[in-house]
Formats: C-alpha cells, structure tokens, sequence
C-alpha cells in the first residue's frame, strides 16, 4: 500500500469536506427550518441523513470494497452465468 504525501492528505481531506459540507448544507437548513415551523426536528432528522449519514455511508462503502470508484464499486462479484 502506498504512503500518501502531505499534499494528498490536503486534497482528500479538501474533497471530504466539500462532500459532507457544500453550499446546500450552509443555505439549505435554515430555508428548511424556517419552512419546517412545529415540525423543525424531522426536518433536521432528514437533512442529517441526506446530507451526513448518505454521504458517510458512500465513504465506507468505497473504503470497505477498496473500489477506485464507482465502476469498481459496482462491477460484478462472480463469474457470470451462460
């Protein structure tokens, strides 16, 4: 297995961050909140899984299968019946 340079550790961590935190999880919320009114928790409750535990779960997925992407996360598993 190859060390990562600094520099990747930046990128990677750079790309994360862009995943878990983009410009919908800074506007998005408090449109949602405000809209939600009485019912702000499930609103919260679904922004969180759409917007944390999704993406989290892809990571662990690709991480798990040690797939290069989605191409890899998808290929088949066996050989393919006749």
């Amino acid at each position: 297995m190859k060390k990562l340079t600094s520099k990747q550790y930046l990128i990677i961590a750079s790309l994360i961050f862009g995943m878990f935190f983009g410009a919908g999880n800074l506007i998005f919320p408090v449109h949602l909140g405000q809209m939600a009114g009485k019912n702000w928790l499930f609103a919260a409750i679904g922004l969180i899984i759409s917007g944390t535990l999704i993406p989290l779960a892809a990571l662990l997925a690709l991480a798990v299968t040690r797939a290069d992407g989605i191409f890899g996360l998808a290929r088949p598993l066996g050989k393919s019946s006749p």
